[in-house]
């Protein structure tokens, strides 16, 4: 599938714009068969749906810098930005304009993924094995937009809990103003979603800029351990491992991964280029010599001091506390270098890698079983093996995968949703656990009276 710019899109996503209760007027009352009713319009349709992923209030920068802010990895910066300010000081309302950003965004691709999947209904031109592979890309993608949703703004580690999110399953009109669905409705739509994506799609079709069935089943991985049920996510893990079409690069070679692009340890990138770029380097390095002003995320000292404990991790070449080399300002702080190229900034998004796999095995076969797996991925880090007698129970394993995610996943959007499917927000952060979730968005709440605010905010 050919690449293709997004300003090609722009009228395409015009139509077909975020869940209609967050506009005046719904674009969706335009007929679907008017825009897409052939192969070529079909097409572009799932190439314009990466476009939209990458947006900057979803994986264009965002979904994953604006959560490490929230945590005990970074601290914010910027302009005297309330909004930043309110996710430093983990003190959120319903009228940050960053989390509700975020909520458009996503909303918007998933109006976006229903907008086509009702237009393939009229498509003709395309064989079946192609109509599949379109269609599986779209439910795939809606439902990872539904997952993304869910852990930012639904009580996720609660298969018990009422406050999931709006299912959007269809073309919506003015008039629609849909409701929360419950976490276990939400958990059971995303992985029906993804099950029946995984029967569409080519298991030949391997580039990694695109979802195949690599990419869902490393979703699937994903989700399943979110819900704790750790066989399936033993399962799905293990299918990506056990593909060989991803191997873990040595401790030398580390860097690689996000100082070239689609490296072996890529499972899915979204790729930006000079003429559509991403806001990761401006929003966390920006400069050699940027200020903290300039800046809206950076590493907390805090992150400084986690890996002064592992003496050899490589992972930490890859911040940079250096008093010599940051302004003033940004002292006792950091910023991390994953995302470098201040020429070009066009750093990807790296939504799934190789070591989530090996540590979501880890985390769900439990002390017995995994440790095989966390130090597979240790000793390719720099760091030697941990022998059973140092985890001598479940506890001291579990706070073993933790303070690896963090060292793998710092600055990449895991450590947030980490503490609060773990119920660590308050131990670790010293707030709250409604604090786990963002607030949904007052303007939401205005619009659709039959929205229920989470837990713990108020309106």
């Amino acid at each position: 599938m050919k690449k293709i710019s997004i300003l090609f899109f722009i009228s395409l996503l015009m139509l077909a714009s975020s869940c209609q209760f967050l506009d005046e007027s719904s674009p969706n009352n335009i007929a679907a068969d008017e825009a897409i009713n052939d192969a070529a319009s079909a097409e572009a349709a799932v190439l314009g749906l990466y476009s939209a992923m990458q947006q900057p209030g979803y994986y264009g920068e965002s979904y994953l810098l604006a959560s490490e802010g929230h945590t005990d990895n970074g601290v914010t910066g910027g302009y005297q930005s309330l909004s930043l300010t309110q996710l430093g000081d983990r003190a959120v309302t319903g009228a940050n304009v960053i989390t509700g950003d975020i909520w458009t965004a996503i909303f918007r691709v998933i109006a976006n993924s229903n907008y086509l999947l009702e237009g393939l209904k009229q498509v003709t031109d395309l064989t079946t094995e192609q109509k599949n592979q379109l269609e599986g890309q779209a439910r795939a993608i809606r439902a990872m937009a539904h997952f993304d949703l869910l852990r930012y703004f639904g009580e996720h580690w609660n298969n018990n809990s009422a406050f999931g999110i709006p299912l959007i399953q269809s073309v919506q009109s003015i008039t629609d103003r849909p409701n929360r669905a419950t976490v276990a409705a939400t958990y059971q739509f995303i992985i029906d979603e993804l099950t029946k994506a995984a029967t569409q799609l080519d298991a030949n079709e391997k580039d990694i800029q695109f979802v195949n069935l690599n990419t869902v089943n490393a979703l699937l991985a994903r989700v399943y351990l979110y819900r704790k049920d750790l066989s399936k996510a033993t399962t799905f893990a293990s299918k990506v491992i056990d593909s060989r079409d991803f191997a873990l690069l040595s401790a030398d070679a580390y860097g690689e991964v996000f100082q070239t692009r689609l490296s072996a340890e890529s499972i899915f990138e979204l790729a930006f280029d000079n003429q559509n770029r991403s806001g990761y380097n401006g929003a966390t390095y920006s400069r050699d010599d940027a200020i903290r002003s300039e800046l809206s995320y950076l590493a907390a000292k805090d992150l400084q001091d986690f890996f002064a404990a592992r003496p050899g991790d490589v992972r930490s070449n890859l911040l940079n506390f250096d008093p010599g080399e940051n302004d003033p300002t940004i002292i006792p702080n950091g910023r991390t270098q994953k995302y470098r190229g201040e020429e070009s900034r066009d750093n990807p998004a790296y939504v799934l890698r190789l070591a989530e796999m090996y540590l979501i095995r880890a985390e769900a076969l439990g002390r017995s079983n995994g440790l095989a797996d966390l130090n597979t991925l240790r000793t390719q880090r720099g760091l030697a093996a941990i022998s059973p007698a140092e985890l001598p129970n479940d506890a001291a394993y579990r706070q073993a995968i933790l303070g690896e995610r963090r060292a793998e996943f710092n600055f990449e959007g895991h450590r947030y949703f980490d503490l609060a499917r773990t119920q660590q927000i308050k131990a670790v952060l010293g707030v709250d656990e409604f604090h786990g979730i963002m607030p949904i968005p007052n303007r939401e709440l205005t619009v659709n009276t039959g929205l229920k605010q989470n837990p713990g905010y108020v309106n």
